[in-house]
């Protein structure tokens, strides 16, 4: 069986951290070290035992998720950082990542959804959900505050294209009539190449595609 994701949880309202715990707990894939409620018991803990992924909250007592995302990347720089805020605007979204944290979720997120953002940011480095927009995403690549994908992958010609087209934001349906072929074709393309490049969403496609260089920001 492979090792589960061991993560920490610094949010300030007990009831929503009691409700990530017990929902995270039933997933075999992390393993909960800690749980905190504010970013100075966060760092005191990080002394200790260090996670892979943290699911940090921005507004808390003591020391909020700025600064604690600061001392972080001072401190552990190998640690990936998941914002989950009621903030979920392009500007915190931006602020954060170019800070150094990997994604970002609105707390209202379902339990699937979190579990994907911690799958995707300890495999692939970065998890974005659909609501991003698709100009923030180019906005940091170019600032470089997305790093590379840094698995090996091999996508044939076909894939290649679809993926181009799919970053163009094209339906499969569409995709299928410049292909000149099926829709379930495209489909099944589309499946294996998010299977290939652990993409979680077409947002991890665009920014596997740039940083790939098989698209430009341009």
């Amino acid at each position: 069986m492979t090792k589960p994701i061991n993560i920490a949880i610094a949010e300030d309202h007990l009831l929503v951290r009691q409700g990530m715990v017990s929902l995270l707990s039933e997933n075999e894939g992390v393993k909960i070290l800690f749980d905190v409620s504010n970013g100075e018991e966060l760092l005191q803990e990080l002394k200790s035992q260090l996670p892979d992924v943290i699911l940090l909250d921005i507004e808390m007592p003591v020391i909020n998720g700025k600064e604690a995302l600061e001392k972080i990347q001072e401190k552990y720089p190998s640690i990936k950082v998941i914002i989950v805020s009621m903030y979920y605007e392009d500007a915190y979204i931006s602020e954060f990542i170019s800070k150094g944290a990997r994604g970002f979720l609105p707390k209202n997120s379902d339990i699937e959804k979190i579990v994907d953002a911690i799958f995707a940011v300890y495999e692939q480095g970065y998890y974005f959900d659909n609501k991003v927009s698709k100009a923030l995403v180019l906005k940091l690549i170019k600032l470089d505050k997305i790093e590379p994908v840094n698995h090996e992958v091999v996508l044939s010609e076909r894939e290649i294209q679809v993926l181009t087209l799919t970053c163009q934001e094209k339906t499969n349906q569409e995709i299928s009539e410049i292909l000149f072929l099926s829709k379930r074709t495209v489909e099944g393309y589309r499946k294996t190449i998010l299977q290939k490049t652990k993409a979680k969403n077409v947002v991890g496609l665009v920014i596997y595609a740039i940083k790939n260089n098989i698209i430009s920001t341009l």
